[in-house]
């Protein structure tokens, strides 16, 4: 009886460095010996005519790297693979293949690097953490799909790869071995669509706006894997079923994974013209996103309030900022709007002082996204990673809503809040449009 073996090694045309394809190959024969599976995927770049012995090359009309994996991988027996784009440094299969015999039943990502350890679940949702030359568990990888057809390209496919098997309750998880060294051209343009991302609206009854929030999400640049959690406050039946009726629809049109509709009958009667800080009305607000956050599992949420109409590209661009290399993990990013009467953004340098720190001007804001102390969560993409862990706080000692408070929080903990000083929204309560500056 022939014995499976453990390990697959699967390899694409286009892959190369040094020495280009053969190099690669040659690598891997270096540091595999028979019965080993060995495929080169005729995928980016035509198969060579003539193979090493030991490899079978797999061609077929693949539109994407993720069905031509999931191909490769699929004709194979092993019970793991490891995807190789460049040359393996030596020791590094070896170690990959001491590193299976051992691995948990609960383990479904082994990641090259210098010590045993846990890759964090949330860790793996804030940045990007996953090495090439991964080695991934078939039986796994099965049930989640394979490969996710949502990104392209190598280092977004392992980052996305790894967190649908996280997601569905399995382990990630580091080995002793050299690392394969990371190609330039690993940062890709859909890197974005990796992370999974709920957008969490609040409505107390607002006519006014009401269409313009059913636009903008019918307009808006949203990742593959998107859920909407509205929570209505109106307390008005025919608002509740105009905006029920309206989610509804909003999911149909755009294929959001899940829709979350909850009706929360707490009341609160702002006065007319009442300052935006008043205590109550923070209270109030923070009791509703109190009410919602705590069940929310998608790895980034965006919160977004119905008077605020930022531009199409706004999620992408600042969702796009949780995949960019940075010196401290992000918890917040938000878009610019106005705080008060337009004179200034609605963030706050960070200061000695605490708080929101110092008022930040209009003409003081850059193009590029700006380290800062705290945002407002009108159109803010947060990481699930911060929100999840910490209790939606108030304090009004401080005079901060929940938004300030997490931002505080979250920075003393050593995460990095951001406004995108390039996505400008218009804020239609003050009537001040910013949108087109």
């Amino acid at each position: 009886m022939t014995t499976a073996p453990e390990i697959a090694v699967i390899v694409t045309a286009d892959a190369g460095g040094p020495g280009g394809l053969g190099a690669v190959l040659a690598a891997v024969d270096a540091q595999v010996s028979a019965p080993a599976e060995r495929i080169l995927l005729g995928f980016g770049a035509p198969a060579p005519l003539e193979v090493p012995e030991g490899w079978t090359v797999l061609a077929g009309d693949w539109p994407s790297r993720a069905q031509a994996r999931t191909a490769g991988w699929a004709a194979t027996d092993a019970r793991w693979a490891v995807f190789v784009d460049a040359v393996v440094p030596a020791g590094l299969l070896a170690a990959a293949q001491q590193a299976v015999c051992s691995a948990p039943s609960d383990v479904a990502v082994l990641s090259p690097g210098s010590e045993d350890g846990e890759r964090d679940y949330w860790a793996l949702r804030v940045a990007d953490g996953i090495e090439p030359a991964s080695v991934w568990r078939r039986a796994a990888a099965e049930l989640v799909g394979w490969w996710p057809d949502r990104c392209d390209g190598p280092a977004s496919l392992d980052h996305a790869l790894c967190l649908d098997l996280t997601a569905a309750g399995w382990r990630a998880v580091s080995f002793a071995a050299p690392l394969l060294p990371r190609s330039e051209a690993d940062a890709t343009a859909d890197a974005w669509q990796k992370r999974s991302l709920a957008i969490v609206s609040l409505h107390a009854g607002r006519e006014s706006t009401f269409s313009r929030w059913e636009e903008v999400l019918l307009k808006t640049e949203l990742p593959a894997r998107t859920s909407l959690y509205v929570v209505d406050n109106s307390r008005y039946p025919e608002f509740t079923e105009r905006l029920r009726a309206a989610s509804v629809g909003i999911q149909a049109a755009r294929g959001l994974e899940h829709l979350d509709f909850t009706v929360d009958g707490t009341v609160y009667q702002p006065s007319p013209d009442e300052w935006y800080l008043k205590r109550e009305r923070n209270l109030h607000v923070a009791r509703l996103y109190a009410s919602v956050l705590p069940r929310i599992k998608e790895d980034l949420i965006l919160t977004l309030e119905d008077d605020i109409d930022p531009p199409a590209d706004a999620v992408r661009r600042l969702v796009e900022e949780y995949s960019r290399p940075s010196g401290t993990p992000l918890a917040a990013i938000s878009a610019a709007w106005d705080r008060v009467e337009g004179r200034y953004v609605c963030g706050g340098k960070a200061g000695p002082e605490g708080g929101w720190g110092a008022p930040i001007p209009w003409e003081e804001l850059p193009d590029e996204p700006l380290d800062v102390g705290c945002v407002g969560g009108a159109c803010t993409v947060w990481a699930n990673a911060v929100v999840s862990q910490t209790p939606v706080l108030f304090d009004w000692e401080e005079t901060m809503g929940w938004d300030g408070l997490l931002c505080t929080g979250a920075r003393e903990r050593g995460f990095t809040v951001r406004i995108h000083g390039g996505v400008r929204c218009v804020h239609h309560t003050w009537g001040v449009l910013r949108g087109s500056e």
